[in-house]
């Protein structure tokens, strides 16, 4: 059901007091305050509009048009792939849910298809989760290419036409407008800010789902957070990138300070503009990456830089992907999701306590990913060898052994 403060001239199925004096009913927060004139507030989910114990929450019935949903897909998918598909479909038939771990690339997504598919023509209400909004945008371009019949609506800040979305694509915030919604939800990236150990958002999607609701979580590392709610749950592993080729083991390079730094990047970047050769440049706070950007424009390489703070995200990406930028500056905001063509992936100041082994490796998984280029520079930068980056390498170097295991296996 969708949930509202307002009828807007419909009739609600249920209505329920908005908050009591223990407990808020739109995000199930207990952080309740009363104020002087003896109204009970949630201080939770203020930011989503003031919401008191003089509201009403309004519940409305969302139907659905019944038709006949089609999959079209333009590739086959790899056996491994096949693998991970049927897993995620069985849990989808036994009522069961499960997780699934791909290392980056393994295509994830398209692993979905065949279980949305099936519960598209069940008539359920699905809901595709995905943590941070360049990913979920970019994964609604594929569904929608993947889904043709189907009406897919993306839900985010500024954008909530929803109403009548056969397959909702949406963030962990945007779902305290639902209560008992959804039959199926696929979480993706599930140890990724900011959901990983984000109590809030796990009680807007445990309210969002439905008593019975089979929760698919994908991602391509596993946080200690997650660990401990996995006791139960059934996963399956995939080790593989779609084409097979191993994951690229980083290469630490040692500096000394700044001055250290810049020396040893430039040789690479001076490399990379000769040879028209992309690349990523990752750096830890907002403040490096602007000094860094107005540095290398002042050096004349086409470079650019985004992060959680930049307006215009989707035209810079849009520009790296037409190679009219040769250097990209970023936060970890591109470090899960999004693909590029043949780059290299430069990690300063790699030991900086923002990197843990997550973002790592999600960072990591960046290069190499096109079955055409397989290959390329994966170079971490940093003063001295943090525990993050040393696990990062290790879980690297054993997903590609557990590879050549399948590949051994299959000749």
């Amino acid at each position: 059901m969708i949930e509202k403060l307002y009828k807007n001239g419909k009739e609600p199925i249920e209505q329920v007091k908005a908050v009591t004096k223990t407990k808020c009913n739109r995000c199930l927060g207990k952080n309740i305050y009363e104020d002087t004139y003896g109204l009970y507030h949630c201080l939770d989910c203020f930011q989503y509009g003031e919401i008191n114990d003089k509201m009403t929450l309004y519940r409305f019935k969302r139907n659905l048009q019944q038709g006949k949903h089609a999959l079209n897909l333009d590739f086959e998918l790899s056996n491994l792939q096949k693998q991970g598909s049927d897993f995620l479909l069985e849990c989808y038939n036994s009522k069961r849910s499960g997780f699934l771990q791909a290392v980056c690339g393994a295509g994830k997504t398209e692993m979905t298809y065949q279980t949305i598919l099936k519960a598209l023509n069940s008539q359920d209400k699905i809901c595709f989760v995905i943590p941070r909004v360049e990913v979920l945008k970019e994964i609604s371009v594929r569904l929608k290419k993947a889904f043709p019949k189907t009406n897919i609506s993306v839900l985010y800040e500024g954008n909530k036409h929803y109403e009548e979305s056969e397959l909702l694509l949406s963030t962990p915030q945007q779902l305290i407008y639902f209560y008992r919604e959804f039959d199926l939800i696929i979480l993706d990236e599930v140890d990724a800010f900011p959901y990983s150990g984000n109590h809030f958002l796990e009680r807007l999607v445990k309210k969002s789902s439905k008593s019975m609701a089979v929760m698919l979580y994908m991602s391509a590392t596993v946080s200690k957070d997650f660990l401990k709610t996995m006791k139960d749950i059934k996963t399956f592993l995939i080790p593989s990138r779609y084409h097979l080729k191993p994951m690229i083991i980083p290469k630490f390079i040692k500096i000394k300070n700044n001055q250290s730094l810049f020396k040893k990047l430039k040789g690479y970047l001076d490399y990379n503009q000769a040879n028209m050769k992309q690349a990523l440049l990752f750096v830890p706070t907002i403040a490096i990456g602007n000094e860094l950007n107005n540095c290398l424009e002042s050096l004349n390489y086409k470079v650019a830089s985004i992060s959680s703070k930049t307006t215009y995200k989707s035209e810079i990406i849009k520009r790296f992907r037409n190679q009219e930028i040769t250097f990209l500056i970023t936060t970890t905001i591109l470090e899960r999701g999004v693909t590029f063509s043949n780059i290299d992936v430069f990690i300063l100041y790699a030991d900086h306590q923002v990197y843990n082994k997550e973002s790592l490796i999600q960072i990591s998984g960046r290069v190499g990913r096109d079955l055409l280029h397989p290959d390329g520079l994966l170079l971490f930068f940093s003063e001295y060898l943090s525990k993050a980056m040393k696990q990062t390498r290790n879980e690297l170097i054993y997903m590609n052994c557990r590879n050549q295991e399948i590949e051994m296996q299959n000749l």
